[in-house]
This record gives structure tokens, C-alpha cells and sequence, in this order.
């Protein structure tokens, strides 16, 4: 028969054995973006335009998630052009408690559209960015984004865009 000092004493070890810690890879995120697009060298399209995203991902690990954003931009113009992105990056997560800067690269599928022509593109894309944690569910935070149109050579894209956004994030527990 036991005693209850060492059942007690188990219970206690038990409770005081700290857990594994965890962080990015049992979450998912969903953020929506809305922001500025430009196309900087362009000399024959809009330069300055609106962005609006959606992301969603997951941890892999504590430092390093994926995530699929999706994308709308239109650079208003007389001749209007329309972009849609739709990709998928690898992040890293730098956390410092409720500052967390973000790095990342990913690959895209553009689908645009200017006048009578729509045209399929893909491309390459850094990001930097961070997060401001106000809660353990909500942040905000903002992104830059560089994309390099692989497939211009055939495109009326210009090589090169850049999307800067703001972003509010909402962020669920997996496990």
C-alpha cells in the first residue's frame, strides 16, 4: 500500500516536469493584407496600384511555417491592369516574445489582364515582414513582398513588382 506522501510527492514531480515546448508548428494562421502594389520600372504599365491578400499556414517547426496567400491587384489606369497571385512560401519566424520579424521565399502563378489580352505568368517571390502579437490569437503587422516575373520574356509584365502591405493575423492551436 502506498502512502499518500508519496503519491503526493508524484503528483508534484508530475506537475512541476516542464512540458516540450511548442510554438509555430501547432498553430495555423489566417491573415487578410491590403496594401500598396507597384511595378517600379515600368514604362509602359500603371506603376502604382492596390493590393489585397489572403493568407493562410501552418508551423513545420517551431521556427519555420508554410503558408498560401492569395492575391488580387489592380493598377488603375485607362488601359487597367488586373493581377491575380496565387503561392505558396516557406517562412521563418523570428520570435522575440511579441515582436516577430518574418523571412521567407516562395513561387507563384500569375494570372493578368490588360485590355483584350490575359496572360499566365509564373514567379518568384522574398518576403520581409513582421508580426506584433496583441493577444495569443490575434496580431498585426505588415509585409513587403518581391516578385520576379521568371516567365516575362513573352509577358507584357514588366520583370519585377513589389507588394507592401498591413495585415491582421488570427492564429488557431492544431494540437
Amino acid at each position: 500500500m502506498r502512502s499518500p506522501a508519496w503519491i503526493c510527492a508524484t503528483f508534484v514531480a508530475l506537475v512541476c516536469v516542464p512540458s516540450t515546448a511548442s510554438a509555430y508548428e501547432d498553430q495555423a494562421t489566417l491573415a487578410l493584407a491590403v496594401g500598396w502594389a507597384g511595378i517600379p520600372g515600368s514604362s509602359t504599365l500603371p506603376r502604382n496600384g492596390v493590393d489585397v491578400g489572403l493568407s493562410a499556414g501552418f508551423g513545420i517547426t517551431d521556427a519555420w511555417g508554410i503558408q498560401g496567400v492569395l492575391s488580387y491587384n489592380v493598377f488603375p489606369d485607362e488601359r487597367r491592369l488586373q493581377m491575380g497571385v496565387a503561392g505558396l512560401e516557406a517562412i521563418y519566424l523570428l520570435d522575440i516574445v511579441r515582436f516577430v520579424p518574418i523571412f521567407g521565399f516562395g513561387i507563384d502563378g500569375l494570372v493578368s489582364g490588360r485590355a483584350d489580352s490575359t496572360r499566365g505568368d509564373f514567379a518568384l517571390h522574398a518576403l520581409v515582414g513582421f508580426d506584433y502579437l496583441i493577444s495569443d490569437r490575434w496580431s498585426v503587422g505588415a509585409d513587403a513582398r518581391g516578385y520576379w516575373v521568371a516567365t516575362n520574356a513573352n509577358s507584357f509584365l514588366d520583370p519585377f513588382f513589389v507588394t507592401v502591405a498591413a495585415r491582421v493575423g488570427v492564429r488557431f492551436d492544431t494540437h
